[in-house]
């Protein structure tokens, strides 16, 4: 890839948007073959089941071409860089919120870290997200690595700012995102500050942090440009 190629930050949860369009048509069809065939009324409910469906995955696909970068910036808004941070990226994907950062750093710098599961992002390699580090023409300001949100392999204490978005809940065992988190707090600077963006669980996020001493504000949700609709988790770690 050229530094003149677009980057592609790829589809979020691209088999959920499939299964969800699979499920929809079998509704419709069915329903539209008991409405027309037998005559059965209660086909329509079919037809209009299988139609939100359609109309789920459409959400999906409309967030991921373009809500997610309104809430990259909102992201990026919320952990106030002043251009000279170290920021890691948890669950970086194909480099959204790493490039994001790097983007307004001038002497910081920017590390993406992940697991690159292919069922949580479409084309979700390591890879891709060094070309798209090419084509935004910041590979000298982005650290990518293939690296475990439950063990980082970065220091205590050495990194400003912590972002994520749509990660933490690929961990599916509470113990595993309690564990995530904990490493969060760990690399944080004293004044650091974490900002996690979920569909669900931010609660909990929360109240973890909060047990780690970090203060704590939650914001959204963001029901115009997100779906599912987004909430974030802000924790400041003590200076």
């Amino acid at each position: 890839m050229t530094a003149t190629t677009r980057a592609d930050y790829g589809i979020d949860a691209p088999k959920v948007i499939l299964n969800f369009l699979v499920l929809g048509t079998v509704l419709v069809l069915a329903g539209l073959g008991l409405r027309f065939e037998k005559g059965f009324g209660w086909g329509w409910g079919l037809v209009w089941w299988g139609s939100t469906w359609w109309a789920t995955a459409l959400l999906m696909v409309m967030y991921a071409k373009f809500g997610k970068f309104r809430q990259r910036d909102r992201i990026l808004d919320l952990a106030q860089l002043g251009g000279g941070e170290t920021v890691l990226d948890v669950g970086t994907g194909r480099g959204l919120l790493a490039i994001g950062a790097a983007r307004r750093l001038t002497t910081g710098r920017s590390i993406g870290i992940d697991v690159f599961q292919k069922e949580d992002l479409s084309g979700n390699s390591l890879e891709r997200t060094q070309a798209n580090l090419v084509a935004e023409g910041v590979e000298g300001r982005v650290e990518i690595r293939a690296d475990d949100a439950r063990k980082l392999s970065l220091e205590s204490a050495s990194v400003d700012r912590v972002v994520s978005n749509l990660c933490l809940h690929n961990l599916y065992k509470k113990d595993e995102r309690a564990q995530a988190l904990a490493e969060i707090v760990r690399v944080l600077k004293p004044g650091g500050r974490a900002v996690i963006s979920d569909y669900k669980l931010v609660d909990e996020y929360a109240a973890a942090f909060r047990a780690h001493g970090l203060t704590v504000a939650k914001h959204g949700p963001y029901l115009m440009d997100t779906f599912p609709p987004l909430r974030i988790v802000v924790a400041i770690k003590p200076a």
